[in-house]
């Protein structure tokens, strides 16, 4: 596949998982894909065969975007519960770019649920946002700004809650909005892993 190819391949994938933020997966048609793009249905099919592929293959391209974006910002980051905090701030869901990710990302959990050829590919990305953590409270733990712990316990419950808090955030929960979930975020990783800290 030519250049130009993967171009037009990856601006159809651009504006798919843009329309499955917007509309959700099942409402977004061939069509409308197109005409977003500027082009025929013909080419969107030209590059992909149904339409389960093309939104199947938006969704993980939407997600390799952001760890992509994730990963960039993180490295520039020396101090281990600096970058946590980063991490944090970008996982909310504020308005833009990053809710849209989260509600491709949520409509990823539903499909992945009632479709088992899903699940691999799901799985494995989540394995990379626990693995993400891992290394940054390894770090810390490295540099001596963390308390002993379990990384990957300490992952695994960040991670959680995070979701969590995220899906009420998405679905309009009163007494989950950015700011609470950013202060509950916060608080979670002073009190496990800040040496000093209550617990």
């Amino acid at each position: 596949m030519g250049q130009q190819d993967e171009d037009r391949r990856a601006a159809i994938l651009d504006a798919t998982w843009r329309l499955i933020a917007e509309r959700g997966y099942h409402a977004v048609r061939i069509a409308d894909i197109a005409k977003v793009c500027g082009t025929s249905t013909g080419t969107v099919h030209y590059y992909f065969p149904g339409k389960h592929d093309v939104l199947t293959e938006a969704l993980k391209h939407c997600v390799e975007h952001a760890f992509a974006r994730q990963s960039q910002e993180l490295r520039q980051i020396d101090d281990a519960y600096e970058r946590l905090l980063k991490l944090i701030d970008m996982q909310l869901p504020k308005v833009g770019p990053v809710r849209d990710e989260w509600s491709v990302w949520l409509q990823y959990w539903a499909e992945s649920a009632i479709r088992p050829e899903l699940r691999p590919v799901h799985n494995e990305f989540y394995a990379r946002w626990r693995e993400t953590v891992v290394r940054i409270v390894r770090r810390g733990l490295r540099q001596g700004v963390f308390r002993d712990v379990d990384a990957d316990q300490v992952a695994l419950r960040l991670t959680a809650l995070t979701d969590g808090l995220a899906i009420q955030v998405l679905t309009g929960s009163p007494a989950v909005t950015v700011t609470v979930m950013r202060e509950l975020l916060v608080d979670f990783a002073r009190r496990e892993l800040v040496a000093g800290a209550p617990v």
